[in-house]
Parts: C-alpha cells; sequence; structure tokens
C-alpha cells in the first residue's frame, strides 16, 4: 500500500474540500492518505507521494504553502509529487482565464523551484455568507465583472468534481508507477 501525504492552505474551506475529496478518492483507490492543513504538516520524506494544494487570494498563493515548498522543495522534487490550485479565475475555462491561473502556477514554482509531476487548476467558490461587509462587496463586484454569481445571500459554488477525481486518479496512478519502478 502507498502513503500518500495531502497539505492544504484553505481560507474559506473550499480547498479544504477539495483536499478531502482528493483524499477520500484515493482512499478508494487503495492508499492509506494523509491530510494536513499546511500549519500542521510533517515533513514529506517518510510518504510515497506528495499532494500540495492552495487557494489563490489577490493574485497570490498563500505565505504559509508557499513557505512549506520551500522549506521541503528537495524531497518534493524526488517524490511523485503534485500541485492543485484553487482560484475563481479557473471558474472561466476560456484561454485568457487559464493563461492566467497557469501564470499563478508559474509564479509559485518559480518561487519555490519546486517542478511538480501533475498540476490540476480548480475553480473554487464564492462564499459571500463567510466575508465581512468590505469583502463582500469586494468579491461582488468581481463577479460582477467576470459575469459571475451576484447574489450575496447565497454561496457559489463552481469546482468542478469531477475534475477533481481525475486529477486524484491521475495522482494515484503516478505513485502507483513510481512504487512499481523503485521496487
Amino acid at each position: 500500500m502507498t502513503t500518500i501525504l495531502v497539505v492544504f492552505h484553505t481560507s474559506e474551506g473550499q480547498t479544504a474540500r477539495i483536499a478531502e475529496h482528493v483524499a477520500a478518492v484515493l482512499r478508494d483507490l487503495g492508499d492509506e492518505v494523509a491530510v494536513h492543513d499546511v500549519a500542521g504538516a510533517p515533513a514529506p520524506e517518510h510518504y510515497d507521494g506528495v499532494i500540495v494544494g492552495d487557494s489563490i487570494h489577490a493574485a497570490r498563493h498563500s505565505r504559509a504553502l508557499t513557505r512549506y515548498v520551500h522549506d521541503h522543495v528537495a524531497v518534493l522534487n524526488k517524490l511523485p509529487a503534485a500541485l492543485f490550485q484553487v482560484s475563481l479565475t479557473s471558474a472561466n475555462p476560456d484561454d485568457e482565464h487559464t493563461a492566467n491561473a497557469q501564470r499563478l502556477v508559474q509564479e509559485l514554482l518559480d518561487r519555490t523551484d519546486f517542478d511538480p509531476d501533475l498540476v490540476g487548476l480548480f475553480a473554487g467558490a464564492l462564499v459571500y455568507t463567510q466575508y465581512g461587509w468590505f469583502k463582500r462587496r469586494v468579491m461582488r463586484v468581481i463577479a460582477r465583472r467576470e459575469d459571475g454569481d451576484t447574489d450575496t445571500a447565497h454561496d457559489h459554488e463552481y469546482t468542478d468534481w469531477q475534475a477533481v477525481e481525475q486529477f486524484a486518479r491521475d495522482v494515484h496512478k503516478l505513485v502507483q508507477a513510481s512504487a512499481v519502478a523503485t521496487s
């Protein structure tokens, strides 16, 4: 049985939901999975594979996850590793938004020297009910500009759960292939 570490940072909870969903799929495939918020995440040395996930806020990855990746990049680059990024940019699948989401990934990779084997770009959620007054108004303006949902009385989820499940299956195959190659 392979062991996979999933490390994530979340602000409003959608990245945590995605991390837990990835872990559930991996467990269904027979992997042993440890899921940790980056604040309490262990070092990746004793795992067969690692997934790191982060949400984008103010066009940036979190400092906490960036620091974790930077601090463990030597091990991450030796193991089968994957990155998933959660952003509202990925809710619009046109070329411009996809290029912007990929640019945000590249900025993280450039800052940390991380070289993941797989990258997943997932749409997040507008959780208006969790935002304070100011952020709710700012997010509504952004959503209106992007032709998104502007009803602030409700939350709006854009995550493609089938894409998340495919990402998890791809990670499983990657880790399995590495385990076979090293045994």
